[in-house]
C-alpha cells in the first residue's frame, strides 16, 4: 500500500467503528492516547473493546504523548501504559518519510497540515492499516487512508 499513491481517490472516512469490537489492527492517533491517560470514558472503552493484539501505535504518536510530561511521573506512567497497551510501536521507515514529505507537497497551501499527522498518515498507508482519531479533519483529505472516527 504504502505511500501516497492515487492522489484523487476518495479517502475513506469512518469504515470502521471503534465502539465496536474490530477484528483488525487499528493504529491509534496521539489524540486518543492524550484522552486514554486523561481517564475519558470514551478512550478507555475504546480500548477496552479492542485487543492488545490488534493495537498500535506510530513512534510518532508515542512520542508526542511523551513530549506532553510535565513531571517525572507523568513520564513513567506514560511509559507504563505505551508498553502495556499497544503490542507494537511503529518506527519510521524511509518509505513512510517519503509518503509523508509528498503529502506535505501536495496539500501544505491548502490544507496546513502538521507534519507529525504527515507522519502518522503515511504510517496507517505504509502498514495498510485503518487509523482511529477523533481528529478527522486532520486526516480526511489524504487519499486511500481509512479512517475510525473516535469521541472522548
Amino acid at each position: 500500500m504504502g505511500g501516497p499513491q492515487g492522489y484523487g481517490r476518495p479517502c475513506c472516512v469512518g469504515e470502521k467503528d471503534p465502539e465496536t469490537t474490530v477484528s483488525s489492527t487499528l493504529i491509534f492517533d496521539t489524540d486518543i492516547l492524550v484522552s486514554y491517560t486523561k481517564k475519558h470514558a470514551g478512550a478507555l472503552k475504546v480500548l477496552a473493546r479492542v485487543p492488545l493484539a490488534e493495537r498500535r501505535i506510530s513512534v510518532i504518536s508515542c512520542l508526542e504523548l511523551m513530549h506532553g510530561c510535565r513531571d517525572a511521573r507523568e513520564l513513567r506512567d506514560a511509559n507504563e501504559f505505551l508498553a502495556e497497551a499497544f503490542v507494537e510501536v511503529l518506527p519510521l521507515t524511509p518509505q513512510i518519510c517519503d509518503s509523508a514529505r509528498l503529502l506535505m507537497k501536495r496539500y501544505v497551501l491548502s490544507r496546513k497540515p502538521d507534519p507529525h499527522d504527515t507522519l502518522i498518515a503515511s504510517t496507517a498507508l505504509a502498514a495498510g492499516e485503518v487509523l482511529a482519531t477523533g481528529n478527522i479533519k486532520h486526516f480526511d483529505f489524504v487519499p486511500g487512508l481509512v479512517l475510525s472516527a473516535f469521541q472522548p
